[in-house]
């Protein structure tokens, strides 16, 4: 009996586990998608790294990503460039210490 009851905690957790993960990881998509439809507009080939953002998510980023997904695409007037205006969205911030984007990693 103690065995079964194990086994529904164990399957149970790693359900709910698995829940919470997709969530972040749509969250993280949604954002990726945005950003490459916003930055699209500028006409550049795409960034060649083999880094995929949404493979390794802080779980801290999930609010992040979802805010910047709807922030509004303009371009930057320094530069020219079409990016996603997150700070322009209300309480739309990185966590602090946390890398929710792989800005550092594109042109």
């Amino acid at each position: 009996m103690k065995k079964l009851l194990f086994l529904v905690a164990f399957v149970g957790s790693a359900a709910l586990g698995g829940a919470c993960n997709n969530s972040l990881k749509d969250a993280c998509e949604s954002f990726v998608d945005a950003r490459n439809a916003c930055e699209d507009l500028n006409g550049d080939p795409p960034p060649v790294y083999g880094f995929n953002l949404c493979d390794n998510i802080e779980p801290d980023c999930e609010d992040y990503y979802t805010c910047a997904a709807t922030a509004p695409c303009e371009e930057n007037k320094s530069d020219g460039k079409f990016r996603l205006q997150a700070g322009k969205v209300e309480d739309c911030v990185q966590p602090e210490n946390k890398e929710c984007t792989d800005a550092d990693l594109r042109p």
